[in-house]
């Protein structure tokens, strides 16, 4: 390893750790103007403003005690009661609360985490298969995200199949809080699809696959993946019904959390010295 690598790497270090300080500091920073903001519309008495505001802090810090504690107190004076909005069939009280339930994964701790959609906190990880002639796409009913996509014309370097993407590195869903404050991630929750069938073929027409995740009778969040005959390129929809007192609604926005790792594809000398490094 010679010096210009080794004074490379440093840098790279070092501006990692630059920026990891600086964006903690901007986080905490952020944090503390929507703590201050909120408390100053709670002493007012604007009770939506201030409730919008605490929700602003606990994404930038999910488990802030005060934040969570005022939020609970806002909901009751406004009348957003959680108890109306508990599942009415999950029978799970006699469950070890550690113990996932045979032949599904989740266990209680995740299902009260996650309140109205509880009953979408346990599943099986099953997956749907979505192809033309061009591509191939594996869909994941946990999160209802495309799990893996393979090019069909193509080779790797090594001529390997070409899987554009793979596994559980994906992360792809909507995060938000209910109206009774729980925290959700859609990415981590078990859609269920309207229809039983596994596989699809795209020939002469597009063809869908649907999947919804339930948070009570006829109200999910609906996820639509189109593919057509001899195209690359998939169409994605997203349908929200009756989620109206699910979602705050003084919620303007909802975050779409959308990641995934690459692997590398290409033979490059450049790769092939950070691997003999």
């Amino acid at each position: 390893m010679d010096r210009n690598t080794i004074t490379g790497l440093i840098l790279i270090f070092l501006i990692f750790i630059g920026f990891s300080i600086y964006n903690t500091n901007r986080m905490n920073r952020a944090s503390e103007k929507a703590l201050v903001q909120a408390e100053s519309d709670y002493a007012k008495g604007d009770f939506e403003s201030a409730r919008s505001e605490y929700i602003n802090v606990l994404r930038l810090k999910p488990n802030q005690p005060e934040a969570i504690a005022k939020l609970n107190e806002i909901n009751l004076k406004l009348g957003n009661n959680p108890e109306r909005q508990k599942p009415d069939s999950l029978s799970l009280q006699k469950t070890n609360p550690e113990v996932p339930l045979p032949g599904v994964t989740g266990t209680k701790t995740d299902i009260n985490q996650y309140g109205v959609f509880a009953q979408s906190a346990i599943g099986e990880n099953e997956f749907i298969t979505l192809e033309n002639n061009k591509v191939e796409l594996k869909i994941s009913l946990k999160g209802g995200r495309v799990y893996s996509a393979r090019l069909k014309d193509y080779r790797t370097y090594d001529s390997l199949p070409l899987i554009l993407f793979s596994g559980d590195s994906t992360i792809f869903g909507f995060n938000f809080f209910t109206t009774d404050n729980k925290a959700v991630q859609t990415n981590n929750l078990y859609f269920k699809p309207v229809s039983d069938q596994k596989s699809y073929k795209v020939v002469s027409h597009p063809e869908s696959v649907v999947l919804r995740l339930f948070a009570g009778d006829d109200k999910y969040i609906e996820y639509k993946y189109t593919l057509a005959p001899d195209k690359y390129s998939v169409d994605f929809n997203v349908n929200f019904k009756l989620m109206e007192g699910i979602i705050a609604s003084n919620q303007n926005s909802l975050t779409l959390d959308w990641k995934m790792f690459i692997p590398q594809q290409e033979k490059g000398r450049q790769n092939k010295r950070i691997i003999q490094l």
